[in-house]
């Protein structure tokens, strides 16, 4: 009999040198473990989950959160402005970062290899979870470089152009 092994999936930089400086968080801000940690810097500095809208095509880093609220499976921020900081990974070219994919009309496979995606939040609070989206009414503001069609994940790259000032 065959044992079939699955690898625990980790979101977050895979490949990359993973430099990167401590940032202030934006108030009430909810990184779920099992979602993306893209974030951008608002014009104040405070840092806050990407999503790919008009405003939020540039990404800064990836934010390594805290350690989950006990009882759920995300961290949450506090309400106060610029009361938390962590440590954000810079977009850098050389970084790959692994995210799940929103397969909504197009599952994970060999398609998506060199395609631009862009970043959907779903969910609230707690469940809020960030993911690629493979979409013509989305900005693209990472490409795919490899995909897990079993864990339902891609790895992708930070487009040059859309780069938040790091």
């Amino acid at each position: 009999m065959a044992v079939i092994q699955t690898r625990q999936v980790r979101f977050g930089l895979v490949e990359g040198t993973g430099k990167g400086k401590e940032v202030k968080l934006a108030p009430n801000q909810y990184l779920h473990r099992a979602g993306g940690h893209f974030v951008r810097l608002r014009p104040n500095g405070m840092a806050t989950l990407c999503a790919s809208t008009t405003s939020d095509v540039n990404v800064y880093g990836w934010l390594e959160s805290p350690k989950q609220a006990d009882g759920y499976e995300a961290w949450k921020g506090s309400s106060t402005a610029n009361a938390d900081t962590a440590f954000c990974i810079y977009a850098d070219p050389e970084n790959v970062f692994e995210i799940p994919a929103d397969e909504a009309g197009a599952s994970v496979n060999a398609t998506w290899l060199g395609r631009g995606v862009g970043l959907k939040l779903s969910g609230s609070t707690y469940t809020i979870k960030q993911k690629a989206k493979r979409a013509t009414k989305v900005a693209s503001n990472c490409i795919v470089v490899g995909f897990d069609k079993a864990a339902k994940t891609v790895l992708v790259k930070v487009k040059q152009t859309k780069r938040q000032g790091n």
